[in-house]
């Protein structure tokens, strides 16, 4: 299945989106929309192309009403979502969708593009879970065939310049995978001039980027751990996010 959903968020004509195939889209009030599933989706061979434009001056606020579960199909354990996103001038975006959860067997990979103004402001999470932690045996863990499989790229331009091109892997053979760590919890802001900072005692760091950016990004066992992570080096964060 190919599901591809379209959002555009204006200043004077409110929130205007159009959706086909497993995922459609409700406003919930001016400027926030969440994303809900209405089939199965992503299993293997699936594709999610996700489009979200904030046209100058214009806020937009996009969460989801639950988890994205990544499961593999009879034929085929790859699939695939896309999130091609831009900001204009002056406009606010705040992405916050619920976790990827990617079953066992499974293989997912998503891939954020953005372009930017570089007036435009962007709170950015992404949340992904391999397997259930609760349930992840050492046995488990040393069969690839049965671990779910997760790949992650952001691109971030403003201005047309590139600010940030980043990728992670979580699942077997990875070293996040290597050291226990089935989950991560990562966030990207623009514009933050906040320093970076490390957590003390585990997997967390938040980056100061080139250009007046920060990536957080955490991994743990469970999302939940991560995103507990993340936030204690976001507790400071910036206000003016809407």
């Amino acid at each position: 299945m190919r599901t591809e959903v379209d959002i555009v968020a204006t200043v004077d004509r409110g929130v205007r989106h159009r959706a086909v195939g497993g995922l459609g889209v409700r406003v919930t009030a001016p400027g926030h929309v969440q994303l809900i599933g209405t089939a199965a989706t992503p299993l293997g061979g699936d594709e999610i192309v996700v489009r979200i434009e904030v046209e100058p001056g214009a806020h937009l606020r996009v969460g989801s009403v639950a988890a994205t579960i990544a499961l593999p199909a009879r034929d085929r354990v790859d699939s695939s979502a896309r999130w091609e996103i831009g900001v204009g001038d002056g406009g606010r975006l705040r992405l916050d969708p619920q976790p990827t959860v990617v079953a066992g067997g499974a293989r997912h990979q998503s891939d954020i593009a953005v372009r930017l103004a570089s007036g435009a402001t962007l709170d950015l999470h992404e949340h992904v879970q391999i397997g259930r932690a609760a349930t992840m045996t050492d046995s488990t863990l040393a069969d690839r065939d049965r671990v779910g499989a997760w790949t992650g790229g952001l691109r971030v331009d403003v201005d047309g310049e590139v600010m940030l091109a980043h990728r992670l892997t979580l699942g077997h053979g990875t070293p996040a995978g290597a050291a226990g760590h089935r989950a991560a919890s990562s966030v990207f802001r623009y514009p933050d001039d906040r320093s970076g900072e490390v957590h003390a005692t585990e997997f967390a760091a938040r980056l100061q980027l080139a250009g007046g950016a920060s990536l957080t990004t955490a991994l743990g066992a469970s999302v939940s751990a991560a995103q507990r992570l993340a936030d204690d080096l976001e507790i400071d964060s910036l206000a003016a996010v809407p």
